[in-house]
């Protein structure tokens, strides 16, 4: 399924330019640069049962170099535990083109790489040094959504890119906001796509979070397997254009795992056979038109405070102390009149014009896992989750008091939950 190597023969293949000896492919415009950002000093680069995702990646991403055109350039940005055989605790960016990796940046000393500002100068290194007609980003580790940890958008230490700065001696997680990675890209140029190799991602306040910084929101709502996207199948559709763009990188990703899931004799995923999992597009265009009729519909079946929408047998994506992040379409569809529906939907279908669904996925979680039977399984979903209140301690008095920290993204501001009395 995956290269397995240690990050030594990677950076074995490594070797740094300087200005004089360029090689040839530097010294032209691009069509499109793309930065993958691999926020790996955590368990994704530690050895768990014989895996280290991150280096089987990068190697993977070498093969998938090989089918690129000069004018199509492709930036890594590495930050990894000691642990994985390099010399060096310091990140780097490095360039990956037709098989070889050239080492642009090496930093002197480790950092949090989920620290916004630390982000917002990796970016800016690639939009500022490469001469290039278009950008692409790619968010590889570990995320969870809009979700955040504990209360507010200052303090809070989840969403993307976890790093637990253990190279430094610290042991300390912290988690960058996509308020903050918002924040982060309002000063780079607007980016193509932002494929987001990472869990639960694809979620409606994350979409209009991001609506200046990206055209193309890719990603999956629910949790991804370790082993994440193929990158030697995947690279190549970084660099298409439109339709083409994100239906390449769904479906190369949605296909592998089909295949692999009805092809393996792991007992592990013998319960995976048949599906994959979910993925989706959001085209930021349109995310605003569907926040306001996401709004005016809400109203039409919105009881009051403290009684909840009916989510029974919606698909949800992830679970922390309880079900959450639910498929809005499901939700919607569910609780709407057939005519006011329709018109929302044709909304939807503008924000979300392609999707692909599987009613189950490999999950770390066991209540989603046990659970998938318990879904609808007549098509009425959409591959987006939202946010939707709820009475519960959970929701409002639980570590995560989601009631009040989803108020943290725009989109929940739109919503105008307070109508319904929810505080």
């Amino acid at each position: 399924m995956k290269y397995f190597f240690t990050l030594l023969g990677t950076l074995l293949l490594i070797v740094s330019c300087h200005k004089d000896d360029a090689p040839e492919f530097t010294k032209q415009k691009a069509e499109r640069a793309v930065m993958i950002y691999m926020a790996g000093e955590n368990n994704l680069t530690k050895s768990g049962n014989g895996k280290r995702y991150l280096n089987s990646d990068i190697q993977e991403m070498i093969e998938g170099s090989r089918q690129l055109t000069d004018k199509q350039r492709l930036f890594v940005f590495v930050d990894s535990l000691t642990s994985t055989g390099s010399t060096k605790a310091a990140p780097y960016i490095m360039e990956i083109h037709n098989g070889q990796t050239y080492i642009r940046k090496q930093f002197e000393s480790d950092f949090y790489a989920s620290d916004p500002d630390r982000f917002e100068d990796i970016v800016g290194w690639m939009t500022s040094n490469i001469d290039a007609e278009s950008f692409g980003l790619v968010l590889w580790g570990h995320a969870t959504g809009w979700i955040v940890d504990p209360d507010s958008i200052v303090s809070s230490r989840r969403a993307y890119g976890v790093d637990s700065n253990e190279d430094c001696g610290s042991k300390s997680e912290k988690w960058m906001n996509i308020t903050q990675m918002a924040q982060a890209l309002s000063s780079q140029p607007k980016m193509d796509f932002i494929f987001a190799d990472c869990c639960n991602m694809m979620c409606a306040e994350v979409g209009y979070e991001l609506r200046n910084a990206t055209d193309y929101l890719i990603g999956s709502p629910a949790e991804i397997p370790g082993d994440g996207a193929p990158y030697h199948l995947i690279v190549p559709q970084f660099f298409k254009k439109g339709s083409s763009l994100y239906k390449g990188i769904i479906d190369t990703y949605y296909d592998y795992y089909l295949e692999y899931y009805n092809e393996s004799t792991s007992s592990s995923v013998s319960d995976l056979k048949g599906y994959s999992l979910p993925l989706a597009v959001i085209d930021t265009k349109y995310i605003r038109q569907l926040a306001e009729q996401t709004r005016d519909i809400l109203a039409t079946f919105t009881p009051e405070y403290p009684a909840s929408i009916s989510v029974s047998k919606v698909p949800f994506y992830i679970a922390i102390d309880s079900a959450l992040m639910y498929d809005m379409m499901g939700v919607i569809q569910k609780n709407a009149n057939a005519s006011d529906f329709a018109v929302w939907e044709s909304s939807y279908r503008q924000a979300v014009p392609y999707y692909r669904m599987s009613m189950r996925w490999m999950s770390a979680y066991s209540l989603i896992y046990t659970g998938f039977h318990n879904f609808n399984q007549d098509g009425s979903y959409g591959c987006v989750s939202m946010f939707f209140p709820m009475y519960s301690t959970t929701y409002d008095s639980g570590k995560y008091r989601y009631n009040t920290t989803s108020r943290n993204y725009t989109w929940n501001n739109i919503m105008e939950w307070d109508r319904f009395g929810w505080k």
